[in-house]
C-alpha cells in the first residue's frame, strides 16, 4: 500500500519546484534575524509555510502521476516513477507527521509528528497537525488509486528486462504494500477493507487512550496500606508482601471497557487478513520477514522459554532467597516465601542489584564519566575506529530547529571529510516535548538522478538533560541513560550509511526484526567493558577513563536478570502472537475467550514458577497490541541477531575495520535485499530460528550465575 510507500519515508526529490529542490544548509550567526526554515528547508521558516505543504506536494504527485500513467516510451522505470512519488510525499509528510517506531515508519496521525511532538511554539504544532491531517487525505488517495495499482503490477512484465535484483525486490515490496490496503479487491470488498479499517484505527486509538488510565483507591484501602486516592503505577517498593500485591492488581484489575475494544481490534484484523487472504492476522504480519512465518515465529519463542528455562530458574531462586530475608524483617508480611508473585518480581531485583553493587555509589562515583557530552562523542569514537565514520558538532542557524537550548547539531563526515548526513539531538525535557525516547526520519538517502547520494535527516528525540542549564552539553545523565542514547544513535547511523537506489527500503526502512539489529548492537558495544573504558572518558580530561571496578559493577548490575526479563518479553511476543492468530482470534472475536484468560495461560506456561491472580490483566495496558500487531517478537529476534554478529565477529576484536567495513556494507543496503542474505554477509551463513534462540540461551546462561546476598 502507498501508505508504506508514502508515509515510511522520508527523502527528496529530483522536482525543481520548491518542495522537491535540494534543501539548502547555510551557517550564520544567530543574531541575524532567520535565514533559514526548519532543518534548513528555506521555505520553512513559519507556521503558515506548513500548511502550504500539502497543496505544492500534490501537485507534483499529480505530475509524477501523470508521467507514470501516460503511454510513452518513458526512459524511467514505473519503479522508479513511483518511488518519486513515495519520495515527493515523504520528505514534505515525515516532516510533520511520522516518526521510527520500531523498525518501521508508520503513519500515526495524532501519535507521532514530529514538528507537532517537538516544536516549542504551539502554532507550529498545530499547523503540523493539520498538514498531516491532508497529508492523510492524499495518502488514503494513492492507496486505492487502481490505475496506479495496475500500472506498477504490469510492469513486473512489460519492463522484466530493465529490472535488477533490486528493482524487483521493491517492485514486490510496494506491490505488497498496496495489496495489504486492498487496492486489489473488488470495490464490495473494497469498501468492507476501508470500514475494516477504520474499525481497527479507532478500537486501537480508544484501547491506547485508555491504557495509562489513573486508578482510584477506596477509603478503607487507603487506611489499610497508606496509600493515596490514586495509583499511577504497578510499581510498590514496600517490604509489605501483601501491599505489593494489592497494588500490583488494583492496577492491572481486569477492565471491561479495555476488553470491548481488544475484542473489536482482534475481530477485525482478524476479518481483514481473511479478506485479504490470510489464514490470521498473525499470519499476515509475518510477510518479508527474517521469520517467515507464523509457525516459525511461534517455534522461536517457545524456543526462547525453554531453552533460557535453566537460567531463569537460578535467578528465580536468588530472589526467592531475598524474598526470605524480607519476610524474616517483615513480621506482617505474607511468610509464604517458596514462590515468587509477579507483583515481587521487580521490587526483589531492584532489592538485589541495590544490595549486591551498591548501585548508588557507584553511580554517584562514576557520574563524572557519563554525561550527554561523553557519550556521543564516545559513540563518535566508536564509529570512527569500526566505519571510518565521526560526528562533529555543527552550528545551528537560527530557525533551523524549534530550540536550540538543549538540541544538538551533529554532521557525520566520512575519512574524506564528505558529509554523510545529519542528525539532529533534541535531549532537553520541556512540558510541550512529547515524552519518550525515538527515532524520526526527515529525509533519508536515495540515489539521485545525477548519481549523488540524498542526504539524510535525522532527529533523535531524548528526555536527558535541562535545556534552561547552560551547562547542559556536560550534564550528567544515567547508565542507562547512556545506553538509550547509544542504542537511538544507532538507528541513526543505520540510516546515515544508507546508499539504497530506492528510498522505500532505505535505511530503516526494513523489516522490524532487522531494522531493530544494528541499534541492539551498538548497546552490545557499550556494555563491553574494555570498549566502555576505551571511548568513554571524562570530558575535560579525555585522559582519564571509567575506574575498571566501577564500569564493571555497573554492566553487571545492568545485566542480572537477564534470563527472567528474556523469557517474560518472549511470553509478551507469545501473546501478542496468538491474540492475532489463527486459534485464540476467532474465539476472541466470538466472546468465547477473553484476552485475559489467554493472557493467564500463556504467562503460566511460560513462567509457571510465578504466580499470578487469574483476573490481572496487565494487557489492558499493553499498548505494543495496538503498534506492533502480532510482531512484538521482532525486538527478541533482532536482540539475538545481534548477539550473534556480536559472539561471531566483535567479542574478541570490537575495534576491527575488517569487520566493521562489512557491518557497514550490511547497513547501506537497507532493506534493498532480504534480511538472510544481509545477516549471511557479516555471519557467513544464515541463522536459523534455532540458531536465534541458542544465542540467547547461551547468553542467559553465562549472566544467570548470580552471588547470594545479605538485603
Amino acid at each position: 500500500m502507498l501508505r508504506s510507500v508514502i508515509l515510511r519515508h522520508s527523502r527528496t526529490v529530483t522536482r525543481n519546484n520548491w518542495v522537491a529542490s535540494e534543501w539548502k544548509r547555510t551557517f550564520r550567526s544567530d543574531k541575524i534575524e532567520k535565514q533559514t526554515g526548519l532543518f534548513g528547508n528555506t521555505e520553512l521558516k513559519t507556521s503558515e509555510s506548513l500548511n502550504k505543504l500539502p497543496a505544492a506536494v500534490k501537485s507534483s504527485t499529480d505530475s509524477l502521476i501523470q508521467e507514470l500513467l501516460s503511454p510513452s516510451s518513458n526512459p524511467r522505470t514505473s519503479i522508479e516513477i513511483v518511488d518519486d512519488i513515495s519520495n515527493e510525499i515523504c520528505k514534505s509528510a515525515d516532516l510533520v507527521s511520522c516518526m521510527f517506531q520500531d523498525s518501521k515508519l508508520k503513519f500515526y496521525l495524532f501519535q507521532a509528528e514530529c514538528v507537532r511532538q517537538l516544536h516549542c511554539e504551539s502554532e507550529f504544532r498545530e499547523a503540523a497537525e493539520n498538514a498531516s491531517r491532508k497529508f492523510c487525505e492524499l495518502v488514503e488517495s494513492l492507496n486505492t488509486n487502481t490505475a496506479l495499482y495496475q500500472k506498477l503490477k504490469s510492469s513486473e512484465v512489460t519492463e522484466a528486462s530493465r529490472l535488477d535484483d533490486v528493482d524487483r525486490r521493491t517492485l514486490t515490496l510496494l506491490l505488497d504494500d498496496f495489496e495489504q490496503s486492498g487496492v486489489h479487491l473488488e470495490d464490495d470488498q473494497k469498501s468492507k477493507f476501508v470500514q475494516l479499517s477504520s474499525e481497527i484505527f479507532e478500537a486501537g486509538a480508544r484501547f491506547q487512550e485508555n491504557c495509562d488510565r489513573i486508578v482510584p483507591v477506596g477509603k478503607f484501602d487507603q487506611a489499610k496500606y497508606g496509600l493515596p486516592s490514586q495509583i499511577y503505577s504497578p510499581v510498590s517498593n514496600s517490604l509489605d508482601r501483601s501491599k505489593r500485591k494489592m497494588v500490583y492488581n488494583t492496577f492491572y484489575r481486569h477492565d471491561d471497557q479495555q476488553e470491548v475494544y481488544l475484542r473489536k481490534l482482534v475481530s477485525s484484523r482478524q476479518e481483514l487478513a481473511q479478506l485479504t487472504g490470510f489464514e490470521s492476522f498473525a499470519h499476515r504480519a509475518q510477510r518479508n520477514s527474517l521469520l517467515e512465518n507464523y509457525d516459525n515465529v511461534r517455534n522461536f519463542l517457545w524456543g526462547v522459554v525453554e531453552e533460557c528455562r535453566s537460567a531463569f530458574e537460578k535467578e528465580l531462586a536468588v530472589l526467592i532467597d531475598v524474598s526470605t530475608q524480607c519476610s524474616q524483617q517483615d513480621r506482617n508480611g505474607d511468610n509464604d516465601v517458596s514462590t515468587i508473585a509477579e507483583h515481587d518480581l521487580g521490587f526483589l531485583m531492584h532489592l538485589y542489584r541495590e544490595s549486591a553493587y551498591d548501585i548508588a555509589k557507584v553511580s554517584h562515583e562514576s557520574s563524572q564519566f557519563f554525561t550527554f557530552s561523553s557519550v556521543w562523542k564516545g559513540f563518535s569514537t566508536l564509529t570512527q575506529r569500526l566505519y571510518g565514520v565521526r560526528l562533529i558538532e555543527d552550528p545551528i542557524n537560527h530557525g533551523e530547529m524549534w530550540n536550540t537550548a538543549g538540541v544538538l547539531k551533529l554532521k557525520a563526515l566520512d575519512d574524506q571529510n564528505n558529509e554523510l548526513g545529519i542528525i539532529y539531538a533534541d535531549v532537553s525535557i520541556r512540558p510541550e516535548k512529547a515524552v519518550g525516547d525515538c527515532h524520526y526520519t526527515v529525509r533519508c538517502s536515495k540515489q539521485l538522478s545525477n548519481g549523488t547520494w540524498q542526504m539524510p535527516i535525522l532527529v533523535l528525540s531524548l528526555g536527558l538533560v535541562d535545556g534552561h542549564s547552560t551547562a547542559w552539553k556536560d550534564s550528567g545523565i544515567s547508565f542507562h541513560s547512556a545506553e538509550t542514547m547509544f542504542h537511538e544513535l544507532g538507528h541513526a547511523m543505520h540510516s546515515i550509511l544508507g546508499r539504497t537506489k530506492y528510498q522505500h527500503v532505505a535505511g530503516t526502512r526494513c523489516p522490524q526484526d532487522f531494522s531493530e539489529i544494528p541499534s541492539n548492537l551498538m548497546e552490545y558495544f557499550f556494555s563491553d567493558l574494555g570498549v566502555m573504558r576505551d571511548i568513554i572518558r571524562r570530558p575535560n580530561q579525555p585522559n582519564e577513563q571509567l575506574p575498571i571496578e566501577s564500569a564493571a559493577t555497573l554492566l553487571a548490575s545492568r545485566h542480572s536478570f537477564t534470563a527472567i526479563e528474556t523469557v517474560q518479553q518472549a511470553a509478551y511476543g507469545l501473546y501478542d502472537l496468538e491474540v492475532h492468530g489463527p486459534i485464540a482470534a476467532p474465539q476472541i472475536a466470538s466472546g468465547r475467550m477473553t484476552t485475559t484468560e489467554l493472557f493467564y495461560d500463556i504467562m503460566n506456561k511460560a513462567m509457571p514458577h510465578v504466580q499470578r491472580s487469574p483476573d490481572s490483566a496487565f494487557q489492558h495496558r499493553f499498548h505494543h497490541t495496538v503498534q506492533y500487531g502480532a510482531k512484538y517478537y521482532s525486538y527478541l529476534v533482532a536482540r539475538a541477531s545481534a548477539c550473534l554478529i556480536w559472539q561471531q565477529r566483535f567479542q574478541n576484536e570490537p575495534f576491527s575495520r575488517k569487520w566493521g567495513g562489512c557491518w557497514a556494507e550490511v547497513q547501506s543496503h537497507g532493506g534493498g535485499h532480504p534480511p538472510a542474505i544481509l545477516l549471511e554477509k557479516i555471519l557467513g551463513f544464515r541463522p536459523t530460528s534455532k540458531d536465534l534462540t541458542h544465542a540467547l540461551s547461551k547468553e542467559s546462561q553465562h549472566l544467570a550465575n548470580l552471588d547470594a546476598v545479605t538485603v
